[in-house]
């Protein structure tokens, strides 16, 4: 039996366990290691007031009351300790901190663990996924979800008709919103447009990394080695030589729901 962090016990030890103490003691240090300044920049702590003061003038707007003007920034607080101020929230609001997205993540598991207990692990499309995803986010692309229902989805030889269960939809999700941003660029800028017409894999991928300045000096989450190394293992995911056998090809669509599986 080995000790947790923080003076817990674990009931056995495993290379998993030690990665995931590895990294949350990484984490702690890392946090440590911060200034005032970075740790109100990484945790976005001015926009959490900012909003906080926001949802105060609204709730309390001609309410001289002091007490009710703490009251309702307690509400907000609680809200967003409990990741549910982003609830009915737009897709672009959702996405616009890391914390905001984490938070729509907490509920939308919550969400699909209740239909995988009352479907019983039942698989469903799309559609229907999307309709009770919209109660959270009511303009979330439908493309989102359709993603990440494909990428769940055990059976490749028909994605166009992908089903997915609950608990292999929610991780996909999560892949999903996150790369969501960078899939319409990827589109946009190496696939003119198109997602289900073949493209040189190689120039697509020379595109994207001319397009989106992948560099090792870069704080850009779409521009590290680490998220070029994605792109191209998802690219060589989703290739398919060609009759002439002088080039890979690779559709958008494929490419998409190899960025959204790759681990």
């Amino acid at each position: 039996m080995a000790t947790a962090v923080g003076g817990g016990r674990l009931d056995e030890t495993s290379s998993g366990t030690t990665t995931v103490l590895g990294w949350r003691r990484a984490a702690a240090e890392a946090r440590a290691r911060m200034s005032a300044e970075e740790y109100l920049s990484a945790h976005d702590v001015r926009g959490v007031l900012l909003n906080a003061l926001r949802h105060v003038q609204r709730a309390c707007a001609g309410d001289a009351d002091t007490v009710r003007h703490i009251e309702a920034a307690a509400e907000y607080f609680h809200s967003v300790a409990t990741a549910r101020h982003v609830v009915g929230m737009s897709f672009q609001e959702v996405t616009a901190t890391a914390r905001d997205v984490a938070a729509f993540h907490v509920n939308a598991r919550r969400v699909l663990q209740a239909m995988g207990s009352e479907l019983k692990n039942a698989t469903a499309p799309a559609e229907d996924w999307h309709e009770i995803l919209l109660l959270l986010c009511p303009d979330l692309p439908f493309g989102v979800t359709r993603l990440a229902v494909r990428a769940a989805c055990e059976d490749d030889r028909d994605l166009e008709n992908a089903e997915a269960s609950a608990a292999a939809l929610a991780p996909a999700l999560r892949v999903a919103v996150e790369r969501w941003r960078f899939l319409r660029r990827a589109l946009a800028d190496a696939f003119a447009g198109h997602t289900r017409t073949p493209r040189d894999a190689e120039r697509c991928l020379e595109t994207l990394t001319y397009v989106n300045g992948f560099a090792e000096t870069t704080d850009d989450s779409d521009a590290t080695p680490e998220f070029l190394t994605c792109v191209r293992e998802s690219f060589a995911a989703a290739t398919k030589p060609t009759k002439t056998a002088e080039t890979n090809e690779a559709t958008h669509d494929a490419f998409a729901v190899a960025m959204c599986r790759h681990p």
